[in-house]
Parts: C-alpha cells; sequence; structure tokens
C-alpha cells in the first residue's frame, strides 16, 4: 500500500545512540525473561477502551479543526497523524488487530496527503467512525470477513482519492 500511496523518498538514516545500548548491554535476553514478558502481553486484561476513545476524540478534534481552517496543512496533518500512530501502535498490545491494520491504512495514506481538502476530511472522518464502533462493540482481533472487507474500503478509498488528485496535477 504505502508504495501504490506514497512518492518514492529517499531513506533517511538515522545513526544509532549508543547511549541506551551502553544502559541496556548488549547480547541475548534470558529466555525466562522473555517468557515473563510474554506471559504478561497473553494476560492483559486491561480495557483498551478508555485510552482509544482519547486518541479518537484528538483525531475529531483534528478534523473539526481542519474543517474550520486547514491553511496550515502540515499541522493539521501532524495532528490527525499523532492519535492515528499511537491507536497502531497501542492496538496490538491490547489484542485490537483490526484497528492496528486500519490505523497503518490511515497513517500511510496521511503522509501521502499534500494538501487537505473536503474529501480527505471526509476520509478521516469515515476512518474515525469506524474506529469509534469498532471500540465500543469491543471487536477485539482481526475482525475476519468483516474486518478484511473493511480494510479493503479504506485502501480504495485512500487510492481513489490519490490517483484522482495524481490526475489533476
Amino acid at each position: 500500500m504505502n508504495i501504490e500511496m506514497s512518492e518514492k523518498k529517499k531513506a533517511r538514516v538515522i545513526k544509532a545512540n549508543y547511549v541506551l545500548q551502553a544502559k541496556v548491554g548488549s547480547g541475548p535476553l534470558d529466555p525466562k525473561t522473555v517468557e515473563a514478558c510474554q506471559k504478561v502481553m497473553d494476560n492483559n486484561d486491561v480495557d483498551f477502551a478508555p485510552l482509544a476513545m482519547e486518541y479518537l476524540d484528538k483525531l475529531g478534534d483534528a478534523t473539526k479543526k481542519a474543517r474550520i481552517d486547514n491553511t496550515n496543512t502540515k499541522e493539521i496533518l501532524q495532528e490527525m497523524a499523532q492519535p492515528v500512530m499511537q491507536l497502531k501502535a497501542n492496538a496490538a498490545i491490547f489484542k485490537y488487530d483490526l484497528i492496528g491494520k486500519l490505523a497503518n491504512v490511515m497513517l500511510s495514506f496521511l503522509e501521502s496527503v499534500r494538501a487537505i481538502d473536503k474529501t480527505v476530511i471526509e476520509i478521516v472522518d469515515a476512518h474515525h467512525k469506524t474506529l469509534t464502533a469498532i471500540i465500543l462493540k469491543k471487536m477485539k482481533g482481526d475482525g475476519g470477513a468483516y474486518g478484511i472487507q473493511l480494510e479493503q474500503e479504506l485502501k480504495d478509498a485512500c487510492i481513489r482519492y490519490l490517483q484522482k488528485k495524481r490526475a489533476q496535477v
């Protein structure tokens, strides 16, 4: 999806920070520590809904702001991308794989957008409503066939928009 949606960019190389490695050390991890960490993650029973709703509220605020004044495109896209990024990063931990997949699609889309218009806001708003419904219905996992359909519909909407914009240029 990223190849279809984004312009080719040269990779930026970031040198590693050796201070962190010095603090943590190097070499293999103790298998017992890894197993204990995995057990904690597998038995995680924390409710993801309140955290997810905070991020969704921030996404909703960003789309409202974009409707009012979208002159600062870069700032608004960042305000939209930040909560989507957090949802993507946290969804798998709480077993909401579908949210992670949809957030990944949206993040790729937002990274490809160069200007905010009515259609961009509609796509982001539809994404917001979809994720809200998934959270409220506590749809953990990948959503099965329904999840595949939702992901494909979001991808298709994003691709149609980007192709239309390319054709206009």
